[in-house]
């Protein structure tokens, strides 16, 4: 039978490996095992350790712990680690702890931050700790983001917080967005949020959207607004005659 290196062996690893790979698994196993015994040494690893992965590895490791004592080493570690997969393991954990003290430092990593992925999982990690405050700002930014797969996730962050003001900029993604993941993302989110100016809006992406997919995803958005009502589904045309339910 093979024995498992205890919490006290794996610390010993993570501070004084010789090998970084080594290091490296070390500190994912106490981020697995769950002892909060390895708090301080994966923080000193994530701050200090002269290889990227086990910086990176160590950030990933706090998360599993969800501990609050991490939170502002994370966020250090977020602002300051050169390797940009270290930041980005720093702001996933922050999501996974869900401690809002760290909700402005990400709200302006996710406004600051030069590399997309980073951007991305910052307004994701906001929607993991319910930060309705920071909604106006990933509105702001899902505007302004130039890149489409990061707009698509913010618009996942978006649909968490289950908030009606979040409408306007999901419809002129919907009509507007060059990008039909996006534009299929924000159908999918609109099945939610049952209103006469919602099926307007699907009923149009229905019948003149260029692509299949999105499409699709008005047709299944619309029918789920119509499950909810309890009402029976024949066409599009037959719920946007009848859209003053809605209200």
């Amino acid at each position: 039978m093979i024995r498992l290196p205890s919490v006290d062996e794996l610390i010993d690893t993570l501070e004084f490996g010789e090998n970084p790979w080594d290091r490296a698994k070390a500190s994912l196993d106490l981020g697995d095992i769950g002892d909060d015994k390895a708090l301080q040494p994966l923080i000193q690893a994530m701050l200090h350790d002269d290889h990227d992965f086990v910086r990176r590895d160590s950030a990933e490791a706090l998360g599993l712990l969800e501990n609050p004592g991490a939170v502002g080493a994370l966020i250090k570690c977020m602002n300051q680690d050169s390797f940009h997969y270290a930041r980005n393991e720093a702001v996933e954990s922050l999501g996974k702890i869900k401690d809002p003290s760290a909700t402005q430092a990400l709200i302006e990593f996710m406004k600051n931050d030069d590399w997309d992925f980073g951007r991305a999982s910052a307004a994701l990690s906001l929607a993991d700790l319910k930060a309705k405050e920071a909604i106006p700002e990933i509105l702001q930014a899902i505007q302004r983001e130039p890149e489409s797969y990061v707009r698509k996730d913010m618009l996942r962050a978006l649909h968490k917080f289950r908030d009606k003001s979040t409408l306007e900029v999901v419809y002129n993604l919907l009509t507007s967005d060059e990008d039909w993941e996006v534009r299929q993302k924000a159908a999918e989110i609109l099945g939610w949020f049952a209103s006469p100016k919602t099926v307007e809006k699907l009923v149009i992406t229905l019948k003149t959207d260029d692509n299949l997919f999105v499409r699709q995803e008005a047709e299944k958005a619309l029918q789920l607004m119509a499950r909810d009502y309890r009402i029976e589904w024949t066409t599009a045309e037959a719920l946007l005659a009848q859209k003053d339910i809605f209200v």
